[in-house]
């Protein structure tokens, strides 16, 4: 599957749609995803919410025909979904600062929403890695909604290879200590070329050279447990416990790491 080349067409059934009703099931299926899978790249790569960007592209169209159409405000709003001029208003001036009018009358230079496209990850010959990492992302089932732990391991390289194969991870050693022994690595549950600085909260574990804990260093929130417990089993990983039921409203299960520390994963029901 073109990973890219699928969530483009998705991007141009959504633009071809701003005036009228865009169905995100569409969206998706252009995409060859699932609706949610489609919310969830969508929004790490475009660095927003998808309706955010709907909505800021249908300002940035409003913003055209203000400047280039004699229509008139109402039907402009009506056009892009607002049902009163008071609503397109509010969004218009929150988006631009100005009121759609002055927007009309002033050469204010304004900077509308950019048409999005999927084309940051044809770079020189890691592209089609790059590619397949992001396909394999949106394959695997579950992703982790929030997670900052501290990880100490007497082999980086390891275990950072065992998130990798094990989780589904990803993790580059990122400082090499003395003799060429790493000192440092981060993991992430989502390709590094989706890592937008202020998109998300940290969501991967750093890595640190130093004794073991033989206990419990992550508790960590997760959308798609059983997929998650399910890929983690298909793997050949034994030291997996069963999913249970929790008091505060979760199930959860625990994994015995590669160094016999213990991660805890959960999902709120």
């Amino acid at each position: 599957m073109d990973w890219q080349r699928n969530m483009n067409r998705a991007v141009d059934y959504i633009e071809d749609n701003l005036c009228g009703d865009i169905s995100l099931e569409t969206a998706a299926r252009y995409a060859c995803c699932s609706k949610w899978e489609f919310y969830r790249i969508f929004s790490f790569v475009a660095h927003m919410p998808l309706g955010e960007y709907i909505r800021k592209r249908k300002l940035a169209l409003a913003l055209h025909d203000l400047r280039t159409r004699n229509e008139k405000i109402i039907d402009i709003a009506v056009k892009y979904g607002y049902d009163s001029p008071a609503a397109f208003s509010r969004a218009f001036h929150q988006a631009y600062d100005i009121s759609p009018s002055s927007a009309r009358k002033l050469n204010t230079p304004l900077a509308p929403h950019p048409r999005l496209a999927f084309t940051s990850f044809q770079k020189e010959n890691s592209a089609m890695k790059k590619r397949n990492d992001v396909e394999s992302y949106s394959q695997r089932g579950y992703y982790v909604r929030e997670n900052a732990p501290v990880y100490f391991t007497k082999d980086i390289q390891r275990t950072c290879d065992w998130f990798c194969d094990i989780l589904g991870w990803y993790g580059d050693i990122i400082l090499d200590g003395e003799g060429n022994t790493a000192s440092y690595s981060c993991v992430f549950d989502y390709p590094t070329e989706l890592m937008v600085s202020g998109l998300t909260p940290f969501r991967g574990i750093h890595l640190f050279l130093g004794e073991p804990v033989q206990g419990v260093v992550g508790f960590i929130m997760v959308q798609g447990l059983e997929k998650l417990r399910e890929m983690v089993i298909n793997k050949g990983w034994k030291q997996v416990s069963g999913i249970e039921p929790q008091p505060w409203g979760a199930n959860e299960f625990r994994i015995t790491t590669i160094d016999g520390s213990v991660l805890r994963f959960f999902e709120t029901t």
